[in-house]
């Protein structure tokens, strides 16, 4: 990292920042749409799930939560890079 920051503490910091986390989560959320739309799912036990278009529940699983938390992470990556 630059500036001598620890990758721990800079985690901390956009753990700490709503703006970055709000761009992980529309990232998220985007994905998760997209997927609903394209209706892609996968099976496993926990993941990811969105209201169908028309606002009724589902309980099918788009993606897991690692999926979730690499498209939240390169999201906020795209942005730091592209605003600093």
């Amino acid at each position: 990292m630059s500036h001598g920051i620890k990758v721990s503490q800079f985690l901390e910091n956009i753990s700490d920042n709503d703006e970055l986390l709000e761009i992980g989560r529309k990232a998220i959320e985007d994905l998760a749409i997209e997927f609903r739309d394209r209706r892609i799912s996968v099976l496993r036990n926990n993941g990811i799930c969105c209201k169908e278009a028309d606002g009724t529940d589902s309980s099918i699983i788009r993606f897991g939560p690692e999926v979730a938390l690499r498209t939240g992470l390169k999201a906020i990556a795209k942005h730091l890079s592209e605003n600093s």
